[in-house]
């Protein structure tokens, strides 16, 4: 079942970029939609509706994780992502 993710991070807009060039263009398997918002003072927050939990958990720890430390070792701990089931869903 598709799940909405929602999660709060701190970056900046640099590491924030380096990150999305290490992960590469392409839409990660599972993925089917991703957006972010900038909320200032180096505040972000996504929001995604992956197929699965466990398609967001992979990507996370495969492709996310190492992303991140390679451009940031020190990088503040995410908070935990707010995983739902998604009840319904409609693409434009």
């Amino acid at each position: 079942m598709a799940v909405l993710v929602t999660q709060e991070f701190e970056a900046t807009r640099e590491e924030y970029d380096q990150v999305n060039e290490k992960i590469g263009g392409d839409t990660p398997d599972g993925a089917i939609l991703h957006a972010v918002v900038d909320l200032g003072g180096g505040k972000w927050r996504s929001v995604d509706v992956w197929e699965s939990a466990e398609a967001f958990q992979s990507f996370v720890q495969d492709k996310l994780i190492p992303a991140i430390a390679e451009v940031n070792p020190d990088a503040p701990q995410a908070e935990e992502p707010e995983i739902l089931e998604i009840q319904d869903l409609q693409q434009a």
